[in-house]
């Protein structure tokens, strides 16, 4: 069982999304967080409808937190930052 937390980007293709949708989203997950998920926030890329949604943790514990959230999320993905290597 995976238990090192990683950092992973839901990926949301989310025909009409609008700044309001996006706001509710964040507060949906943060009003859920637990399991140690940390959420740093979403981006929304207006002209292909997609929102990005980062967090951290395992993957179990974010898929969980991001299904109870009703974050629309086609798929999730393992990110790193430069600095990470």
């Amino acid at each position: 069982m995976e238990t090192e937390p990683h950092s992973f980007v839901a990926e949301c293709f989310w025909p009409g999304v609008q700044k309001e949708d996006v706001r509710a989203l964040d507060e949906r997950v943060r009003s859920l967080l637990d399991d140690g998920v940390v959420y740093r926030g979403s981006m929304l890329i207006r002209k292909d409808e997609v929102v990005l949604c980062e967090f951290e943790g395992t993957l179990a514990a974010v898929r969980s937190l991001a299904e109870r959230a009703a974050v629309p999320f086609e798929r999730l993905l393992e990110t790193s930052r430069g600095e990470e290597g």
